[in-house]
């Protein structure tokens, strides 16, 4: 029976420091890379377990540097390679993922990614780390620790309805919030932790890091 359920997922967007510090602190069974996430991996001391891709962006000495790690050539463009990627994991009984280098310095490159996300989220427990903040999806409840003041936004696609908050500084209380119309962004955390419910929709929560 694989056991491997938890896996570190390096996409070949931006990594900096602090999302390796926090994903060091995760627990994990697996570190894959989407084609040139290797770089990322390779360059925070990540050996990975396996490289999925069609291999554009992959260092050509790569099999070399690590000859125990799986590299499985996907060459169709039908699918990028984060959803390859993706893909993978599910066949791997992948269970929850921490992705890295999502989003990066294209937002149309962002944008489709975190619209991909929003396909395989029923699939996975997804967490999500950017250079600004720990990003979750939400199709119904979660809670969240956080420190008073720290920042936290909530961001709907198309519409999420009902939404009610605890822990916050901008209380809300059945409300709707929809993309184009009323977003939930720069709010701040009032407690050590905070809740977030919807009935209906999906939205996107950005829990900023605490600034030092």
């Amino acid at each position: 029976m694989n056991m491997k359920n938890r896996a570190i997922l390096f996409a070949n967007g931006q990594v900096t420091e602090r999302e390796i510090a926090i994903s060091r602190k995760t627990a994990f069974d697996m570190v894959v890379a989407a084609d040139g996430g290797i770089v990322h991996a390779e360059r925070f001391g990540f050996v990975p377990d396996a490289v999925v891709g069609d291999f554009d962006s992959l260092p050509p000495d790569s099999r070399k540097r690590f000859p125990g790690t799986r590299f499985v050539h996907q060459p169709s463009e039908e699918r990028c390679d984060l959803e390859k990627t993706l893909i993978f994991c599910e066949k791997e009984r992948i269970s929850a993922i921490t992705l890295l280098g999502v989003t990066g310095k294209r937002l149309d490159h962002t944008l489709g990614n975190l619209s991909l996300l929003i396909r395989y989220d029923r699939r996975f427990s997804l967490r999500i780390l950017t250079p600004e903040a720990e990003v979750f999806i939400v199709r119904d409840s979660i809670k969240l620790d956080g420190i008073p003041g720290q920042g936290i936004s909530l961001l709907p696609m198309e519409e999420a309805e009902e939404v009610s908050t605890s822990g916050l500084k901008y209380p809300l209380s059945c409300e709707t919030l929809a993309f184009g119309q009323r977003e939930g962004t720069s709010n701040e955390f009032s407690d050590s932790c905070c809740s977030i419910s919807i009935s209906g929709g999906l939205l996107f929560v950005f829990r900023l890091y605490p600034e030092n």
